[in-house]
């Protein structure tokens, strides 16, 4: 669901986003080492900092999977123990999503005491935290931060705007493929799948149990095409499509965000708590959109040099987007609520844009690079030229009048433009055969992962079974209380499916 969830508060959508759309790598070859080269975990404390109920493990697996016994890199993860021993079900590995969102850091939040998941999980399964490949504590994608800082326009005006976005896109992706080296060429979602079987295996619990949320859901089906009669129970909360052409991905991802926008502008007009009650909250945004495009509007909360220094319209779009996730927020790893974002236009309308601000990479390995590298890695470059360009910003201004398309889609486009390592994994459609019922969970009314994509992986996956919340926010899982909440917790103990196509109010 977030790239980094330690950082979700105060990362821009930009920077949260980047990370699914633009990054380059940088890898460092591991030897096999003593005690886990043989796919054997020695479990061990995690650290300074870190709960005592928390392990942390790790495994050696091929870099390249077509020549397993070369390079290896490390595969990173953690574990938290079920409470309840008597009657543990098992291990269950859960992937935040992204892509790029190491599962380590919300395995740790639980540990923490922050009850990010639901109670029962905790109760019945030993959490296990991966950390796909070039995420979190596996061997890491590496980009140049100065070069991804470079203030270059998501949104050129001109043939000449367009090449300096090229131009940047280009270096950037040179930065990470000389920091990450071949690791770069093999960060695609096949391969994590691979490693995640790997994983099965030395954890010694049987069949997998998996819980993917948002890009989570992708790596899912992956393991499900190669692997699907390894699966014990596996839930798919908040479906990404890698099943379709860009354009409508792009289309989709577009209206959906939109959707969420115009759904935020009526919630607010209903709510007198909202900080925008009475106002044209449409009329306000596309103001605001254009004032900070003829002048951009400063963010005085960014004098430390964390984040740029004013916003543009452009930014606005994109960051707006974050602050729209989740209508309640998700308190544990401090997702902003609805009226986050009405307080955030109403600052802005003062003159203060800080929370709309695009956050600078402060280091080699942040998060916005490994999830922009497995997304170049998984996708296949669309917009090539100028007017490649013109053509898909005229779409997304025509689907989403106030949004423009400034969607995660958007970044990925064009982070992917000059990517410098060939396509790895191209879309299609998921090939699942022999796998018992997949839980396919998805909202109405979600602005990263529309509805009808989980209706497409329902048709694609024979036995899938879909379960639809009727209402607003990204997945489920960490949306506390709640039946859709409860019966993908309840499918994962149990094995038992909710009917198909039930229907969960929000």
């Amino acid at each position: 669901m977030l790239d980094a969830a330690r950082e979700v508060a105060r990362s821009s959508v930009t920077r949260r986003i980047a990370a699914t759309a633009l990054a380059a790598c940088c890898l460092a070859l591991v030897s096999a080492a003593p005690g886990w080269a043989k796919g054997t975990i020695q479990w061990h404390g995690c650290g300074r900092g870190q709960p005592a109920s928390l392990q942390c493990g790790k495994l050696s697996v091929p870099l390249d999977y077509s020549h397993p016994r070369g390079a290896k890199i490390t595969l990173g993860f953690n574990r938290l123990r079920a409470q309840d021993q008597t009657h543990r079900v098992g291990s269950l590995i859960v992937n935040p999503g992204g892509p790029g969102g190491p599962g380590s850091q919300v395995v740790a939040v639980e540990a923490a005491g922050r009850h990010l998941w639901h109670p029962a999980l905790h109760q019945r399964f030993d959490l296990i935290g991966m950390d796909p490949r070039g995420t979190g504590t596996s061997t890491p994608v590496r980009c140049k931060p100065d070069t991804y800082n470079r203030p270059v326009s998501l949104f050129p005006r001109t043939a000449a705007e367009f090449q300096d976005l090229t131009a940047w896109a280009g270096a950037f992706g040179r930065s990470c493929l000389r920091m990450t080296g071949p690791l770069l060429r093999h960060v695609d979602t096949d391969s994590a799948a691979r490693d995640m079987e790997r994983l099965r295996r030395a954890l010694g619990d049987g069949k997998l149990n998996f819980l993917g949320l948002s890009y989570g859901a992708h790596l899912g089906f992956s393991y499900a095409e190669r692997y699907p009669k390894r699966i014990r129970a596996m839930a798919l909360d908040g479906i990404s499509n890698h099943s379709t052409s860009i354009n409508t991905l792009f289309s989709d991802a577009a209206a959906s965000y939109e959707d969420t926008l115009n759904r935020f502008a009526a919630w607010c007009s209903q709510t007198s708590s909202c900080a925008l009650n009475g106002r044209d909250v449409l009329g306000l945004f596309d103001s605001l959109v254009q004032q900070a495009d003829q002048q951009p509007i400063p963010a005085p909360e960014c004098a430390d040099g964390s984040c740029r220094p004013a916003v543009t319209g452009g930014e606005l779009r994109m960051n707006a987007f974050n602050m729209l996730l989740v209508k309640d927020g998700v308190p544990a790893i401090g997702v902003p609520t609805w009226n986050d974002f009405a307080t955030a236009l109403a600052r802005a309308e003062q003159g203060d844009a800080s929370s709309f601000s695009s956050h600078f990479a402060q280091s080699a390995r942040d998060d916005p690079f490994p999830g922009l590298s497995i997304n170049c890695s998984d996708y296949p470059r669309d917009v090539v030229s100028y007017t490649d360009f013109r053509a898909k910003a005229l779409l997304g201004r025509v689907l989403a009048p106030h949004t423009q398309g400034a969607s995660e889609a958007w970044l990925g486009i064009l982070g992917c433009m000059r990517w410098p390592v060939p396509l790895a994994n191209p879309p299609h459609r998921a090939e699942v055969h022999g796998a018992p019922p997949i839980l396919v969970a998805a909202s109405t009314h979600d602005p990263s992962t529309p509805y009808v994509w989980a209706q497409e992986l329902r048709d694609q996956i024979p036995r899938a079974v879909l379960l639809t919340r009727d209402g607003d926010g990204h997945t489920s899982s960490w949306l506390g209380g709640g039946r859709t909440r409860d019966a993908i917790a309840n499918y994962l103990i149990t094995r038992k499916p909710p009917p198909a196509n039930t229907v969960y109010p929000d």
